[in-house]
């Protein structure tokens, strides 16, 4: 079979090879396991990839580029429109000479991509929604394509984050992928040696914005009544707000690190120094990095929206019923007051943990979607 990935995933050409943001780029090298030769279909940018990207492991996987689109400018946010002819020019040619084809989605070429495939009676159709898929209050593009894939999607599949029992029978939950056996292994080898009786380090993965709780993470430091237990913080991401958070980080008694961009390998340091993961956002889909740092043990401290709650809530983790700086603040001195019951939670983590394989991914993808036997 033959695979085609229509995504917005940022691409960049340095040194003469191709590559593209890690998590993404790691789920489709493992799609080769099922799929004979994969096209992804994606925007390629000028300049310098992130320390965030990778590159393709298999020859069999062929990167198709997109002409790049959106931003803030008004410029920017037409170009959405002034490229779509081109981009769809571009996806029927690869269309053509595949079998299956998956968009990711939302973005916001969706609102053409999403009705010009379902006007298509070939290939097979897997949208993969990354959003949180029952959030409201989401930009207008997203709730189109939303709307679109729940009427005009119903004999193709859509996955999901989360339990969506009271949907139609094509749309599916699907977990995302992190960890492949060797990893969730020595995570988990990790984990069971982890020391909860003494000082702690806390840490927060991904980008530094206040929609990702980062704000209310530094306004939470100076409410935690048990704060001499805690070693450091640790940010590991980076956004354009990143020397408003460090001089706001300057004036705290704790030690409070900013660590920037992190390869993969860099990450795992800090989830093994780590013994909880602060993540106080107001909207996910399913955040990888809750998955990744459970492995090594790292207890969740997070905002309860989405499927989160659905694989880490009070009996694994602490779950914010309330997104404020004194909410936190409050469960961090919950898990600080009572060491034993942390460390039984990080055990459940490291078990759970399990979930989040390629591995699983890959045998959901054949029993659910390509229905083999």
């Amino acid at each position: 079979m033959k695979l085609a990935i229509i995504s917005h995933t940022p691409h960049y050409m340095n040194g003469g090879k191709i590559s593209g943001w890690g998590p993404t780029i790691r789920e489709i090298n493992h799609l080769t396991e099922v799929f004979e030769s994969i096209y992804h279909i994606a925007p390629l940018h000028s300049g310098t990839a992130p320390p965030s990207s990778l590159h393709y492991e298999d020859n069999r996987i062929f990167f198709v580029p997109l002409k790049p689109y959106g931003g803030k400018s008004f410029v920017d946010k037409i170009s959405i429109f002034t490229t779509a002819f081109h981009n769809l020019k571009v996806i029927k040619s690869v269309l053509k000479n595949v079998d299956w084809v998956q968009f990711r989605s939302p973005t916001a070429m969706g609102v053409y991509v999403l009705p010009y495939l379902s006007a298509r009676k070939e290939p097979k159709r897997w949208v993969k929604y990354a959003g949180n898929w029952k959030l409201s209050g989401t930009p207008m593009s997203y709730r189109f394509q939303k709307w679109w894939l729940k009427k005009n999607f119903l004999n193709s599949f859509v996955t999901v984050n989360g339990d969506e029992n009271d949907e139609k029978n094509n749309i599916l939950n699907f977990r995302n992928p992190c960890l492949d056996n060797e990893e969730l292994a020595n995570a988990n080898a990790i984990a069971d040696k982890k020391d909860f009786t003494g000082k702690l380090t806390l840490c927060f993965s991904g980008t530094l914005t206040n929609n990702k709780g980062v704000g209310i993470i530094l306004d939470s430091v100076s409410r935690i009544k048990r704060r001499n237990e805690i070693e450091r913080i640790i940010f590991a991401g980076d956004g354009p707000d990143r020397e408003r958070y460090e001089s706001e980080a300057s004036g705290s008694d704790l030690d409070i690190v900013f660590k920037g961009f992190m390869n993969r390998n860099d990450l795992k340091d800090v989830y093994a120094e780590s013994h909880l993961i602060l993540l106080p956002s107001e909207s996910e889909g399913f955040p990888k990095v809750i998955a990744e740092a459970a492995s090594y043990g790292c207890v969740p401290v997070v905002s309860d929206v989405s499927a989160i709650s659905r694989y880490f809530n009070d009996s694994n983790g602490f779950l914010l019923k309330e997104i404020s700086s004194d909410a936190l603040a409050h469960r961090i001195d919950e898990a600080l007051m009572d060491r034993e019951m942390l460390k039984n939670k990080s055990k459940k983590c490291s078990t759970i943990s399990k979930l989040f394989t390629f591995e699983d991914y890959i045998k959901n993808l054949r029993e659910k979607i390509l229905k083999e036997e």
